[in-house]
Parts: structure tokens; sequence; C-alpha cells
């Protein structure tokens, strides 16, 4: 099923412009995304993500093990030093109001199937990609997503950038209101500096996160060869985070 496909279908290009106009108002609500990654599962598309995945060999070992490892404590991270990936994490997520077990409302009953594992092991992710690339929850969704994409051609993100790109360039399809309406520039310019990380990052997806959380951010960052958005887009600039030691 190609994207042309995808979109003649009354019933998606239905989603399609609910999730442009729920991205611009709500965009820390999930449902919408999770319907999208649900109608990719098992189609010729996510089957093109796991081959690209299967080419590295790192990757290829997560694949085989099926690794989720254990879950987060947000509690527990606190107490880490603050210069380290857990303490900036668990600091984020706590500063934002962000449920750190978001994305077990849809919980596959079974990871044996790939598709299922990597849907789930993305969901799970999705949040440290924002902590180690500095990119926000909110303009900076397009960047961390635009990186997942560049290093494994994610569906469901692939067509989440598209209908960024489509809201900017078309506000008045959406009927967004004004005040939350993304320039375009903006948009473009937040997509070109998640497609370059991505170019330039090692392979983020066999990254075991959670045995590296004592680890230094910075350190880590080094490891995997990212340097993270500080301005513009970024969690960096929020307040509450540099009052919490976060800058």
């Amino acid at each position: 099923m190609g994207y042309m496909d995808l979109m003649s279908k009354v019933e998606n290009l239905e989603l399609i412009g609910g999730m442009i106009k729920h991205f611009g108002a709500n965009p820390g609500k999930l449902d919408s995304v999770f319907d999208l990654e649900d109608g990719f599962s098992k189609t010729i598309w996510m089957n093109n993500c796991i081959e690209k995945l299967q080419k590295d060999p790192a990757s290829a070992r997560m694949l085989d093990e099926r690794y989720m490892g254990p879950d987060y404590n947000l509690d527990e991270l606190l107490k880490l030093p603050k210069n380290s990936l857990g303490y900036t994490y668990a600091t984020l997520m706590k500063s934002m109001g962000l449920q750190v077990h978001f994305y077990k409302s849809r919980d596959r009953p079974s990871l044996d199937d790939l598709s299922d594992y990597v849907t789930m092991r993305v969901r799970k992710t999705h949040d440290l990609y924002h902590t180690i690339s500095g990119f926000n929850m909110y303009l900076g969704e397009i960047g961390v997503i635009a990186l997942n994409v560049t290093q494994y051609a994610y569906p469901a993100f692939m067509l989440v950038d598209l209908i960024a790109v489509a809201a900017a360039c078309f506000p008045g399809l959406a009927k967004i209101p004004e005040s939350e309406k993304l320039q375009s520039g903006l948009v473009f310019d937040t997509l070109s500096k998640g497609i370059k990380m991505g170019r330039e990052a090692k392979p983020l997806f066999p990254v075991k996160f959670e045995e590296m959380v004592e680890k230094p951010i910075e350190e880590l960052r080094k490891d995997l060869n990212i340097t993270p958005i500080k301005e513009g887009p970024s969690w960096y600039q929020y307040p509450n985070l540099k009052d919490a030691g976060l800058s």
C-alpha cells in the first residue's frame, strides 16, 4: 500500500485531516498517532523499516533479542547525578508533566511479531530521543521524528512529518486557529536539523538506554555523535528546566 493508496480512502483522509488539526491544537495527545502506527502494522512500509534495521548488525541483534529493558522509575532516576542521562530524562518528564508509561495504553499482547516489537520499542524510547537530541515536545517533535525517519524509515513518523509540512504550507486546510499555526520556515528548518542529526548520529535503535541511565549525558551524546539542539525548538529554552539545572 503506497501513500497515495493510503490517502485515497475517505477514512484515511479524515484521519490525516484530524491529525493536522490535532497537532496544531493538542500536541500532547497521542491517540491519533497510535491509530496511525496501528494502520501501518504489517504493511510493506513497516517491512521496509524492519529491513533497514536488519542491515545494521547491532539493530539486527536487538530485533532478535526483542529487548525492551526495565520500566522507567522517575523518582529513582532523579536520585542519579545531575549530569546523567537518567536524571536529565526524569527531570524533563516531570517538568513537562509527561506520562512515562504512555506507550502502555496501547500495549501489544505479544512482541513475537517484529512489527509489534519495533512499534513498542519506538514508543518507549521516543522521549529519550527528545532527551539526547535537545528537541522540545512541540515543534521539536518534527525534528525528533525526522531523526528517526532518517535512520530507519519508521512509516508512521514519515507520514507525520509530511502532515506537519502540509499544515505549515497550507494552514487554511486544517482550520487551525491563527495563534496555533506554524510558520513554514520554522517547520522546514526543524525538519532539516532532525535529518542532519539522523545522518550524522550512530544508529540509535540498538542503544539500550535503560542500561545507560547513570552515564553522563554529554558523554553519551559524544559516543553517539549527537550535537544537541539548544536554541530554537529546544527544551533547553524552557525556564523551568533551566531552574532545574538543565542548561
